[in-house]
């Protein structure tokens, strides 16, 4: 009985690895998630088709074939994998780049099973009808003239306190011309993307922060409904520029922040508003000095440098000091002169070099790359000027200093005049210096002067108002 029952075990056990090894490499399914997709060109989508099969997993590979393979690129991308004691899932990611207008059929197949999705694909094509363009001169400081240009759709307009009204589509465009360039004209080369000022150049979209605030730069799509705006900052492309007379004619297509190719034109007259800086003349009474030593800052070993501040104060109904008025002199002295200012003439450098870094030299007026105050500026509740040419003049006796100033900024406006009295001396290379937070250099002594509000106001699009 025993031999019996241990023949028909050793038979069952037989039969079903005997089953379990006959299971089929079969697929029993495929499904996807999307059945059409409708994308623009340069956009990418993605489509996760379901594999279910028994058998071998690596037996059933996925292929994919397209009606046109001109109109997207197909990718294949990660995986998932289910297993159980019947069977198997696999989920495949697809990934499809929009390459031209068009429609195709992307067929997917694994094993005997297909499933199918179709693909549309076309271009944002953007009409304009009415351009607001400004010219604000060498804006940026690189020696071209800076012009804006707001391209609006025929549903949206303009009212007379600089508000845009209606719904619809804006385009907003950064641009750099040569400085003898103050009306459009035809381009020999395309505009395209760049961020140092070059001729026929365009500044990407870019957002910032100051003071806890956003801010959009540069150039951008804006389209505006009656609740909300949609705003795609442009990374890339280019556009021509021809005229007929006094029309014009802009066309491009512009890149976005995700990669969707965007073509654009504008046909008409393109009048340009002169907002470069007016040239005026500046004549301070400054009432109190200061002079901060800072030692070899350059590390040149053959010149010290120091900051003047020359101020204007007020007190308020508290006595608080309050500057109203500064100019900042950056000047270079030999090594050998660690507290005063040496009689003489200071001429303002014309580059930052070693080999201009020298005595009796001023350093014209630069940014930092994080954005600090640098060199020589005039600041006031009204403007702020950065001061790249001039010289001034300065002449000692006792503790009593004469400074003769005349002074430019690029646009050609002039800071002028003369100061008489003491200057209160601060060392800022020793720990226990009593140099201000606000005059330590590198920082941004302005902040609380209207000048930086102009510059924010510069970079801000127009408002929309509902």
């Amino acid at each position: 009985m025993k031999q019996l029952f241990k023949k028909i075990l050793l038979l069952n056990l037989i039969v079903l690895f005997t089953l379990s090894s006959c299971v089929k490499d079969e697929v029993t399914s495929i499904e996807l998630d999307k059945s059409a997709i409708a994308i623009n060109i340069g956009q990418t989508d993605s489509l996760n088709v379901t594999i279910a099969l028994t058998g071998d997993i690596n037996s059933q590979p996925l292929s994919w074939s397209s009606s046109n393979n001109d109109v997207v690129l197909i990718e294949e991308g990660s995986s998932t994998t289910a297993s159980s004691s019947k069977s198997n899932t696999i989920t495949k990611q697809i990934f499809f780049t929009a390459l031209k207008t068009g429609n195709t059929i992307i067929t997917l197949q694994a094993g005997n099973k297909t499933v199918s999705c179709n693909i549309s694909v076309d271009q944002r094509d953007l009409i304009f009808n009415q351009a607001i363009t400004s010219n604000y001169g060498d804006y940026y400081d690189v020696g071209n003239n800076s012009f804006d240009m707001y391209l609006l759709e025929n549903t949206l307009s303009v009212n007379s306190s600089g508000e845009l009204e209606g719904t619809g589509t804006m385009l907003y465009l950064d641009f750099t011309v040569p400085i003898t360039q103050s009306a459009m004209s035809e381009t020999v080369r395309p505009f395209s993307p760049a961020s140092n000022g070059d001729i026929n150049t365009f500044f990407p979209g870019e957002a910032i922060e100051n003071n806890g605030e956003t801010y959009l730069v540069g150039s951008r799509i804006e389209t505006f409904t009656e609740t909300e705006a949609t705003i795609w900052l442009i990374k890339d492309g280019q556009y021509t520029v021809t005229s007929d007379g006094d029309n014009f004619h802009l066309e491009g297509e512009l890149i976005t922040e995700d990669n969707e190719v965007i073509h654009f034109s504008y046909d008409g007259v393109i009048p340009v508003t002169d907002k470069r800086e007016p040239v005026v003349e500046i004549s301070p009474a400054f009432t109190k000095g200061e002079l901060v030593y800072y030692g070899d800052f350059y590390k040149s070993t053959t010149t010290n440098n120091f900051s003047l501040y020359l101020d204007t104060e007020s007190k308020d109904s508290k006595d608080s000091v309050i500057i109203i008025e500064e100019l900042m002199l950056e000047l270079n002295t030999s090594i050998a002169v660690t507290d005063s200012i040496p009689n003489g003439t200071y001429n303002m450098m014309t580059e930052l070099s070693y080999a201009q870094l020298m005595p009796y030299s001023l350093v014209f007026g630069y940014n930092s790359e994080n954005g600090n105050d640098y060199g020589s500026w005039y600041y006031s509740t009204e403007t702020t000027k950065k001061l790249k040419t001039g010289s001034f003049v300065s002449t000692k006796t006792g503790d009593q200093y004469k400074i003769n100033y005349t002074l430019f900024d690029r646009f050609g406006s002039k800071v002028s005049g003369e100061y008489n009295g003491p200057l209160t001396y601060n060392d800022a290379t020793q720990s226990s210096s009593s140099v201000s937070m606000a005059k330590v250099k590198g920082k941004n002594t302005h902040k609380s002067f209207s000048g930086i509000k102009k510059e924010i106001n510069r970079i801000r699009p127009l408002r929309i108002h509902r």
